[in-house]
């Protein structure tokens, strides 16, 4: 067998070369890697949660889906949510883009690896949903640390924002309030 054509993990990798927040000076500049790691430990702990407060998740299906959630961004870059979601039709093209570069990434692995990480892409059921609510509890928690480092300027608006998204968000996951109650004071 060829493993030539397995540049899977080579193209992931390079999400350590994406930057996040692009449009705006950041004091500790952020990788989509370095979110995707802070995302699958925020599933960890949200997971945990979950489990303890008798709900019935796949710790294992979180934290596949968590570490790849952005992977696709390697070929389609990562293009902030407000372009996103300007309105439904540039949204829906963007969900395509990101699908059609998820397959591309998938072609790239060996087949019987294939399967696992389509799953992991797009796992369905409150896993995703709660790995979701653990990347708008991520872009908080950046818009938190940079206006304590002093860069209000550039991150006050959104930290504003995100306030109220992660209100939502707490109101949806009790996992993320319980989360918020435990560290958000030490960030």
């Amino acid at each position: 067998m060829s493993h030539s054509n397995f540049g899977f993990l080579a193209l992931v990798l390079r999400q350590r070369l994406i930057k996040r927040w692009s449009l705006m000076h950041s004091v500790q500049p952020e990788s989509v890697l370095e979110h995707s790691a802070i995302v699958t430990l925020l599933a960890y702990l949200a997971g945990q949660i979950a489990i303890q407060q008798g709900k019935q998740v796949d710790l294992a299906t979180m934290l596949a889906h968590a570490s790849l959630h952005d992977a696709a961004e390697v070929l389609c870059s990562d293009v902030v949510t407000p372009v996103k979601k300007a309105n439904a039709v540039l949204q829906r093209e963007f969900e395509r883009l990101e699908k059609s570069a998820e397959d591309k990434l998938i072609q790239t692995l060996p087949a019987e690896l294939q399967e696992a990480v389509t799953t992991a892409f797009a796992p369905g059921g409150y896993e995703q949903s709660l790995v979701k609510g653990c990347d708008t509890y991520a872009a908080y928690i950046k818009c938190k640390l940079e206006v304590a480092a002093g860069n209000g300027i550039e991150f006050q608006d959104a930290l504003n924002k995100m306030e109220l998204l992660v209100a939502q968000v707490k109101s949806d996951f009790p996992e993320i309030e319980v989360l918020d109650e435990w560290f958000g004071h030490g960030l």
